[in-house]
């Protein structure tokens, strides 16, 4: 098969799975929950959850990367390497649950709903058999993964419909019913994952103080990155209100929406990269690694530009379909957000080559300074502009990041885009820019329901055109290479403790 047929079919599997799970979320958070909850208590829960997202990014500690780069390239030591990672997440988990724990008693105070936030926080325990799931990255075959998160998000939605059909009006019992989430994924992931390979559970000291030594700057990294995309919710509540973490969640959650995309892509690419990277001669017009690159990044650039084009000008009809009336406050900060958007479309395989390269320690860098800014602007922004001084930071910040990332891949190893590739996609979201400016223009905007599933409409038809009009599909990766080795055959079963745990991969130097 094709590698571009490959990760096609996986990609349209993660698709597929992710949108199953997220339509899920997007309706438990945005359909289900503000209408059940007052503003107030809304913005309660969506505090909470933005925590333990934040909590779910970062848990790993970037070991879960460092393990899908490794046992791609030698898949015979994945069953001790899923180990170590199991292991490491666990001592992590109980630091994470302690954060909880102190977070609920600052913010809320000793009481019933502290009681019942320290008990959803449990379910972070269940993250640890969920890096199993590893497996399933490096064999390039994402059912069975994206089968437990869909089992999971239903489990979630089921225990929210439960409590809202017993009338519950306070917040904390459905952080209850979100811990369900990870308890039946991670369960679910780690039966599964059986099935394909040996999980070592005698795993020593040694090997994961090797995982540790090798994952611990992705790890820096990946709780930097979770940190500026997740901060600015959380310091709404101290420098806002509740309220405003309610109308601000309401716009970010439809940004995260649509990032779903360039996450699931970026993890079908990440293997293959890994493994081109490990077999690369030397950086040349034709080398395989450099036009997957490339051309990964063009089919990024050329779904997410349409965002920024489109969503600024129907960004209040989508809130006021989507949610009560009074979350329209955040119509402006969806607009501005929808430039974020494109950034984080194009800074992920940028940082997929950092990471396959073994440049984790330069991610970090670039990650943390990211943090430092994003802090930084939304302790000077939010006081002065609100929750649109909240989204001007998150767009300021994922601009840094793509431009910091684009630059050090360059410098340290030679792989750039080539900028006129992106002509035709530029060109393609002015285009529609102008079009769908002048569509709304004649479109009647009495405010009604009707007038705004029409103005949506028109928006969402301008931006599907542009894509087409881009030719980033079909998806063209322009070579052949990167699969995934033989996984068939009986369990691996490893090798001996400690053999050959993930060899240094160094920094290159360019």
């Amino acid at each position: 098969m094709s590698l571009s047929r490959q990760v096609g079919r996986n990609a349209t599997v993660q698709l597929a799975g992710r949108l199953a799970t997220s339509l899920l979320a997007f309706g438990v958070t945005a359909l289900v929950l503000p209408r059940q909850l007052g503003e107030s208590e809304f913005g309660v829960v969506a505090f909470y959850l933005t925590f333990y997202q934040f909590f779910a990014s970062a848990l790993d500690f970037g070991a879960g990367t460092i393990v899908v780069r490794d046992a791609s390239r030698q898949r015979e030591r994945a069953g001790r390497l899923i180990g170590a990672l199991i292991s490491l997440k666990a001592r992590i988990a109980l630091l994470a649950f302690a954060v909880m724990v102190a977070a609920a008693l600052v913010f809320d105070g000793a009481g019933t709903r502290t009681l019942i936030v320290i008990l959803a926080s449990l379910h972070l325990l269940a993250h640890a058999p969920a890096g199993a799931a590893a497996i399933f990255h490096i064999d390039m075959d994402f059912r069975w993964s994206m089968g437990a998160q869909v089992l999971g998000q239903t489990a979630w939605a089921a225990g929210t419909l439960v409590l809202v059909a017993m009338r519950v009006e306070a917040p904390a019992p459905y952080l209850l019913a979100y811990a369900l989430l990870p308890m039946v994924n991670g369960g679910l992931v780690y039966l599964w994952a059986r099935r394909r390979v040996d999980i070592a559970h005698d795993i020593t000291r040694a090997e994961r103080t090797a995982l540790w030594h090798e994952a611990w700057p992705a790890g820096v990294g990946v709780v930097m990155a979770a940190t500026y995309f997740s901060l600015d919710t959380i310091m709404l509540r101290p420098l806002a209100g509740e309220v405003a973490v309610a109308h601000y969640s309401a716009a970010y959650r439809i940004m995260t929406f649509a990032l779903m995309l360039p996450v699931l892509f970026s993890q079908v690419i990440f293997p293959v990269f890994s493994r081109l990277w490990a077999g690369r001669a030397g950086a040349s017009p034709g080398d395989p690694l450099l036009v997957v690159f490339r051309r990964a990044t063009r089919f990024l650039v050329g779904l997410g530009i349409l965002f920024p084009a489109t969503v600024p000008q129907v960004s209040r009809e989508v809130l006021s379909i989507v949610y009560p009336s009074g979350y329209a406050a955040g119509a402006a900060a969806l607009g501005i957000l929808s430039g974020a958007i494109v950034c984080v479309f194009v800074a992920y395989p940028h940082v997929m080559m950092l990471l396959a390269a073994g440049l984790q320690r330069t991610m970090m860098v670039v990650a943390t300074a990211g943090a430092v800014l994003n802090v930084g602007l939304n302790l000077w922004w939010i006081p002065w502009l609100g929750i649109e001084g909240a989204a001007w930071a998150t767009l300021t910040t994922e601009a840094f990041i793509v431009l910091a990332s684009a630059w050090q891949l360059r410098q340290r190893t030679g792989v750039a885009v080539d900028l006129t590739v992106l002509l035709r996609p530029l060109a393609c979201a002015v285009g529609a820019a102008v079009i769908l400016a002048g569509l709304l223009a004649w479109l009647p905007d009495s405010g009604s329901l009707a007038d705004s599933w029409w103005r949506l409409g028109a928006g969402v038809l301008v931006g599907l055109l542009g894509v087409l009009a881009t030719g980033v599909l079909p998806l063209d990766l322009g070579a052949d290479g990167g699969g995934p080795p033989d996984a068939g055959g009986p369990p691996d079963r490893g090798g001996p403790p400690g053999a050959g745990l993930l060899a240094a991969t160094p920094e290159p130097i360019a």
